[in-house]
């Protein structure tokens, strides 16, 4: 009698421990689909309000009908003017929403791509070609660009071609002065903390230092042109740089430091090709033809006897070595 009530309790607590697991799944699964269901009808609400706005519909409206090739006028003289009448018509009336660009805060963007950064990053960057595309076949006015630059670089900072594409288009289409060219510039000093070794921004700076800026006076130009010197010679020493060694070697002779040319020459010496390294040997020349001919000994001598090693290796031991090829005991 005992063991069958104790086998009565046991089975009565079975029942009990499964009835109350199975509520508790039902209460869960509840949840789940009244969290899902929330969730879907928050995104309606929101994608519902976007669409009534005035804005959003312009904005719609505009990126579809490419407005800047359809509102503006070109004048005989070739100046461009603005067609209000279409302008109104493009955008509901609203000249504020004229052209409304709406790029949410780097945090959110991160949040809203899912981790996949990259991918966003890039195709905001082909957003931001579409967009200078746009302007510069009409107005050639980028109000909007660093707003898509700083969008694809809070995404993804590795990509060196946002830096240098952003400092290229800077200044196509627009009247160059040292504004443009320091806003360029600021886009490569900014590629240039991420990447100190992309020889393609060390080269655009340079460029733009040397041959674009204009300098409120003689010292800052000359200040402006030794900046761009070290960026060349930096460019210059970097793989895959097509920048010619006699390039820079002349812009240290131009700001008159003879001696720095020299030192630069001979250290991209054995490091050029057989006509940079003639080029080489005649501007040193210029200077001293006495270290140009010991500069030409040397490469006689490296092909006559050590011709079986590449010449930046002898550069190394040619200065323990005696006249018979032996190396020396010091």
């Amino acid at each position: 009698m005992i063991t069958s009530a104790a086998m009565w309790c046991v089975s009565q607590k079975r029942v009990f421990a499964r009835s109350e697991m199975v509520e508790k799944k039902e209460q869960k699964g509840a949840k789940s689909s009244r969290t899902w269901l929330t969730t879907v009808a928050a995104v309606l609400i929101m994608v519902l309000g976007y669409q009534t706005v005035l804005v959003s519909k312009s904005e719609i409206r505009w990126s579809f009908s490419r407005p800047l090739s359809t509102v503006v006028v070109r004048d005989a003289d070739g100046s461009t003017s603005y067609d209000q009448d279409a302008i109104k018509a493009l955008t509901w009336q609203d000249a504020l929403a004229a052209e409304t660009l709406y790029l949410p805060p780097v945090v959110v963007l991160k949040i809203l791509s899912l981790g996949y950064y990259s991918v966003w990053s890039d195709l905001l960057f082909v957003r931001a070609h579409a967009y200078f595309l746009t302007h510069f076949f009409a107005d050639r006015r980028f109000v909007w660009l660093d707003n898509y630059f700083e969008a694809v670089r809070g995404l993804d900072p590795d990509n060196p071609r946002i830096y240098l594409w952003a400092s290229q288009v800077m200044k196509y289409g627009q009247h160059i002065d040292d504004r443009i060219i320091g806003k360029s510039n600021w886009f490569l000093e900014e590629g240039l903390k991420v990447f100190p070794r992309d020889w393609r921004l060390h080269m655009d700076l340079g460029f733009n230092l040397y041959f674009e800026m204009v300098g409120k006076d003689d010292a800052e130009k000359a200040e402006q042109r030794l900046m761009a010197r070290d960026h060349f010679a930096i460019a210059a020493g970097l793989p895959g740089a097509p920048i010619d060694p006699n390039f820079v070697a002349e812009l240290f002779e131009r700001s008159e430091d003879n001696s720095l040319a020299v030192a630069y020459a001979l250290q991209k010496y054995y490091d050029s090709s057989a006509d940079q390294r003639k080029q080489l040997v005649r501007r040193v020349g210029l200077i001293s033809e006495a270290l140009a001919d010991g500069i030409a000994n040397e490469e006689r001598e490296w092909r006559a006897r050590f011709g079986f090693m590449p010449v930046s290796l002898f550069a190394l031991i040619a200065d323990s070595s005696d006249n018979t090829g032996e190396l020396t005991n010091d």
